[in-house]
C-alpha cells in the first residue's frame, strides 16, 4: 500500500483512457459475420442513455443491461451465465446419452436402473 505522497502521481485516467482506445481498436477491427457467438455480449449502444423520459418505478425492471456494467471499457465483455445457442434438441442424442442401452454399458447406469427397479419406476429410462 502507498502513501498518500508516493501515490500522488499515479492516476487512474491514463489506464482507463488507454483500455478506451484498445476496446475501440478492437471493435474497428472486427469483421461481420453471420454466426453468432455462443456466449452473449453486451454492444456499447446498450450502455446509450434513452432520450424518452420514464417513470423511475417502470424504469426498474426495464433497464437490466446497464445494471452488469455501466463502464464504458467493460462493453464489449462477455456475460456470465447468460442464455447461449448450444441446446438443439435431437431423440438420437438424448437415447444415446440416457438411453437403456447406454445405461446398461456403465456400472453408474446398471445402479441407476436397479434403482428405478427397486423404486418400481414404470420406465427405466428413456
Amino acid at each position: 500500500m502507498l502513501c498518500l505522497r508516493c501515490s500522488y502521481g499515479l492516476r487512474a485516467t491514463p489506464i482507463i483512457t488507454r483500455a478506451l482506445s484498445q476496446s475501440n481498436a478492437i471493435v474497428a477491427k472486427r469483421t461481420f459475420t453471420s454466426i453468432t457467438p455462443l456466449r452473449p455480449t453486451l454492444s456499447p449502444s446498450a450502455f446509450k442513455p434513452s432520450t424518452s423520459v420514464v417513470i423511475p418505478s417502470e424504469a426498474a425492471p426495464l433497464d437490466l443491461l446497464p445494471k452488469i456494467s455501466a463502464h464504458p471499457a467493460l462493453s464489449t465483455t462477455q456475460l456470465r451465465c447468460g442464455p447461449r445457442n448450444t441446446f438443439s434438441p435431437s431423440h438420437f442424442v438424448r437415447k444415446r446419452r440416457h438411453g437403456f442401452l447406454s445405461r446398461i454399458r456403465t456400472r453408474k447406469g446398471r445402479a441407476t436402473l436397479q434403482r428405478r427397479k427397486s423404486k418400481r419406476r414404470s420406465t427405466l429410462s428413456h
